[in-house]
């Protein structure tokens, strides 16, 4: 069994030997990242490669499901929003990746449902909360690459034969504290370093970083409070004393959320659910 030190150093190794994604498509997330870029600006540069623009065209038609109104990158945009787009080709690219990466994972499969779930939950507690188009569509992808910290531990522990998730439901804050004593960081912490890496989104960043501890003594995340939450409304398995004790008043409080929102969000789910297998 490799000791902590050894076991941080090959998570930083594994880290830093992802591949970077293909020079048009960080040239447009580094671009995408900048507070001072405009959404002008990023569909120019867009616009200028023809095979990045007809490629993200494609993304937004599947990823969507609305083939009839995403002619044109202009249209793409008036729909979903300009960093939604950004970051889904972004997305689609870090996913491409971690399939290959991380092939070596038995149970890599349960990661893509998991995160799937994830992503459903982020996006409906996002339109419960009112929030505009983009946003919704942001949070929704964030939930898409919220646990890959957890793919490196498990390879630079020599797990791959392993379940890929584990978490018991009344651990979901004090597993982070477990991993970092163990290994001198966590899934969360590796999972922001690999997102930064990528260049995405800030807000993606936090709310990897903060998806099992949204609310630290006072200090509140609320990306990392939204993908904490969407846990929960895509489970089945937690108890009510369960939900009670790991969701207080306070993160809903923080969340311009009610206990009530997250029941209407928890049916939502499950009527999704429904019509997919239809």
């Amino acid at each position: 069994m490799k000791n902590r030190e050894e076991l941080s150093n090959r998570i930083t190794q594994l880290v830093e030997s992802l591949p970077l994604f293909p020079t048009d498509i960080d040239r447009l997330l580094s671009a995408a990242v900048k507070p001072s870029t405009d959404g002008a600006e990023l569909i120019r540069l867009i616009e200028s490669d023809p095979k990045l623009r007809d490629e993200l065209l494609n993304l937004a038609r599947s990823y969507f499901g609305k083939d009839r109104d995403f002619e044109t990158i202009t249209n793409a945009v008036r729909e979903v929003g300009i960093q939604p787009l950004v970051q889904l080709i972004g997305i689609s690219y870090a996913r491409h990746v971690i399939q290959d990466e991380f092939a070596s994972l038995k149970y890599l499969n349960e990661y893509v449902d998991h995160s799937e779930e994830v992503s459903i939950g982020c996006r409906i507690l996002a339109e419960i909360s009112d929030m505009p188009r983009d946003e919704c569509e942001v949070y929704a992808l964030a939930g898409l690459i919220h646990d890959v910290g957890r793919l490196t531990i498990l390879v630079a522990s020599d797990k791959t034969g392993a379940h890929v998730l584990g978490t018991l439901w009344d651990k979901m804050a004090s597993i982070v504290q477990e991993e970092k004593a163990t290994l001198g960081t966590n899934h969360c912490e590796v999972g922001k370093q690999i997102c930064r890496k990528w260049n995405l989104l800030p807000v993606i960043q936090e709310g990897v970083l903060r998806h099992h501890t949204p609310l630290v003594n006072g200090d509140f995340s609320f990306p990392g409070g939204i993908i904490f939450l969407s846990h929960f409304v895509s489970a089945s398995d937690p108890s009510g004393d369960i939900i009670s004790t790991a969701l207080p008043d306070e993160l809903f409080d923080k969340l311009n959320l009610s206990r009530a929102d997250f029941d209407r969000a928890t049916e939502i789910y499950r009527n999704r659910l429904r019509i997919d297998k239809i």
